[in-house]
């Protein structure tokens, strides 16, 4: 029978939180595990759920990636590690040669795992009206396996030995104490010729005085690159710096001849200033020492598991029936109507610490979703249709904002065939639009136990419904995961008074 009570305020309440809503961000919730049915009057429905998720590729514009694509490649360099530049631009300037820092050939197969228990009870208030409360308990893996293979294709760069060799620490700080030596006793011969003209060996220097006053500047820079990229003179240096034996190394070595010929002739003598070579990496780098180089200098976090628990984002909100119109043995056709509408409270923590995926709990905003349920029968088929809108009206942290959604669209539909009246098989298609990063397509299927539609107020015996359901992500915009999730809800009826 169709229900010609008013409808305005319910009407109202989902309307307007939409209408008044400003741009921050707001997730909606998990899709297929709602319907078109409320709790009847005073009873207590809790809501049993498990919900697993896991993905290891996600979409680009070209097709599906592995999630670890972005650390997977012949040759890992500054590319694919911004953080490695700075120790190429130093090989480049002191090899005073082009040079393209690799690591080697890298792989990393990275999985996220999420699992979802919502603690869920609603209570009937009427037959057509209840409120409810959702409270998600929320927890997250990432896991990364991180392989560096230096042999098919070589690396030019290994750890720096300067970080844990006091020989190294000795050596490279007399390279610096050679270089500062050889260029103060030059400085200190130009000013003795330029205030005596007459001292020994300043006939030969003075002509050349520009030449050799570029010289003290340039070794001096020259100096401070060595420093920056090998360490010494009180400075840590870089934590890959080039493999001896490689042609990055040689020219750097040459470089050091080089200045120290110059300096004798300039000075006229025949000793040697600089016999001292920054010592060189002993061989590649391993995946212990790109992790430690990922923490320590980069300030990432290192690949391997990382895991988070905790309460998500708690709701509180209510359902009501707008058109009940049951299937009877004298009508093949039925329909339910029923709106609900909740405010989700940022309790979830937004803390992300994984350089793979993110791992927060909440979506850090104060939202409101909306949604409106359908449920269309005809004999044993029937159609359930929902839209769901997540919008937010005031974000927590807004340090973030334009790194997220400010809203969420759920589509889903859902075709069943009834092989009893408590049994069903059904399908799910689900599109999931955002304003901000594209959208989601879902598909799955699964099945349903229900003994509600047979309930009839005052029995002793209370409902009892289950329902699983299986959902893969199909198509997705540039950058969201290709997710497979399963889930199952168990609910159970309790009469309070």
């Amino acid at each position: 029978m169709l229900d010609c009570s008013p409808r305005l305020p319910a009407v109202l309440l989902l309307v307007l939180p939409l209408a008044f809503a400003t741009p921050s961000f707001a997730q909606s919730g998990l899709d297929h595990l709602d319907d078109a049915s409320t709790t009847p009057r005073g009873l207590l429905r809790l809501r049993a759920i498990t919900v697993w998720q896991r993905y290891d590729n996600i979409f680009t514009d070209s097709g599906v990636v592995r999630l670890g694509s972005f650390l997977t490649t012949d040759s890992l360099g500054p590319s694919q590690v911004p953080a490695l530049t700075p120790i190429q631009t130093l090989v480049q300037s002191a090899s005073g040669s082009p040079f393209k820092l690799t690591l080697g050939q890298s792989r990393l197969n990275a999985m996220v795992r999420q699992e979802i228990v919502p603690i869920a009870l609603e209570y009937g208030v009427t037959n057509r009206f209840s409120i409810n409360v959702f409270a998600p308990i929320v927890r997250k893996r990432v896991t990364g396996l991180f392989q560096l293979d230096t042999n098919t294709f070589g690396a030019n760069v290994g750890p720096n030995p300067f970080r844990t060799s006091a020989n190294a620490q000795q050596n490279n700080d007399l390279v610096q104490a050679q270089f500062d030596l050889a260029a103060v006793t030059l400085q200190n011969k130009l000013t003795t010729c330029n205030n005596n003209p007459a001292v020994a060996g300043c006939a030969t220097l003075l002509p050349r005085a520009a030449q050799a006053q570029q010289l003290v500047q340039s070794s001096r820079v020259f100096a401070g690159d060595l420093a920056g990229l090998y360490g010494g003179g009180g400075i840590a240096g870089q934590a890959f710096v080039p493999i001896d034996s490689t042609a990055a190394q040689a020219a750097i070595a040459t470089r050091v001849v080089n200045f120290n010929l110059q300096f004798k002739d300039f000075l006229a003598t025949s000793q040697d200033f600089i016999t001292a070579i920054p010592r060189a990496a002993g061989g590649p780098a391993g995946v212990v020492n790109f992790q430690q180089f990922l923490v320590e200098d980069a300030g990432q976090d290192s690949i391997n598991v990382q895991r988070r628990v905790g309460f998500g984002d708690v709701e509180v909100g209510f359902r009501f029936g707008v058109i009940d119109r049951p299937q009877t043995k004298r009508r093949n056709t039925g329909i339910q109507l029923t709106v609900a509408s909740s405010l989700r409270m940022p309790t979830g923590s937004t803390q992300t610490v994984s350089e793979i995926a993110p791992l927060n709990l909440g979506d850090g905003s104060w939202a409101v979703d909306s949604r409106a349920i359908a449920e269309l029968r005809y004999r044993r088929a029937e159609l359930l249709a929902a839209v769901d809108v997540a919008v937010s009206v005031k974000d927590r942290d807004t340090t973030n904002a334009l790194l997220r959604n400010s809203r969420v669209t759920y589509v889903a539909l859902q075709p069943a065939f009834h092989l009893s009246e408590a049994f069903a098989f059904h399908g799910a298609y689900t599109l999931q639009s955002t304003d901000r990063f594209g959208s989601t397509q879902l598909v799955g299927g699964g099945f349903s136990y229900s003994t509600l539609s047979t309930y009839k107020a005052g029995s002793k015996t209370l409902p009892l419904e289950t329902r699983f359901t299986h959902l893969e992500a199909v198509t997705g915009s540039n950058g969201l995961p290709k997710f497979f999730r399963d889930q199952i809800e168990l609910r159970i009826y309790f009469r309070l008074f």
